[in-house]
């Protein structure tokens, strides 16, 4: 016959077990929406704008406030030339530079690499075209600047609502943790009703 103490706290452990089990999956479930990554979600120009004159500036806005500290941003022209010409300014969610007086007429790439104030961090480009060429010189190709490399700037649906895995880590744990508090619990009180 067990001892009531043993049966008492057996029975607590057990309860804190699933406490913590239920808390996790509570956790899991409800951290996709709010653990959504960041992502453009404008620009000026606009991506596959049809534009007769350059603009002085592009302006990318994401749907998070983003770190200064780690982006980049480039425009190449049809020519290959890099034409970003400032400094990158951020403000809250944009990010924005100058640009030199754009050349011939055709697709110029924006492509950009930033980091979300969760520290995500997010890449993409986008295009698009001057109709009319600029009668000024084109910017000269600069070596030390790296050139945009294309890259999608759609996520998949499923990584948005990922949960990520800092909690899964967490939770693995904390679970780890009442699996062995229930089991040196029980093993301490059989060893003491001896």
């Amino acid at each position: 016959m067990s001892h009531p103490l043993v049966r008492s706290s057996t029975r607590a452990l057990v309860l804190i077990a699933t406490l913590f089990a239920a808390a996790f999956a509570a956790l899991a479930l409800t951290a996709g929406p709010a653990a959504a990554h960041a992502g453009l979600s404008g620009s000026d120009p606009a991506e596959g704008a049809r534009i007769d004159s350059a603009p002085a500036r592009v302006t990318l806005t994401f749907n998070e406030a983003i770190q200064l500290s780690f982006a980049s941003l480039t425009v190449v022209g049809p020519d290959g030339a890099h034409y970003e010409g400032g400094d990158l300014r951020a403000d809250g969610s944009d990010l924005s530079t100058d640009l030199r007086a754009l050349g011939a007429a055709g697709q110029y790439t924006v492509g950009f690499r930033v980091v979300s104030e969760d520290g995500h961090p997010i890449q993409g480009s986008y295009n698009f075209e001057l109709t009319r060429a600029v009668t000024a010189a084109p910017a000269a190709t600069d070596a030390a600047t790296p050139a945009a490399v294309p890259v999608a700037v759609a996520e998949s649906e499923d990584d948005s609502a990922a949960v990520p895995v800092w909690i899964l880590a967490v939770g693995a744990i904390v679970l780890v943790g009442a699996g062995l508090g229930v089991v040196l619990g029980v093993s301490r009180s059989k060893g003491s009703s001896k």
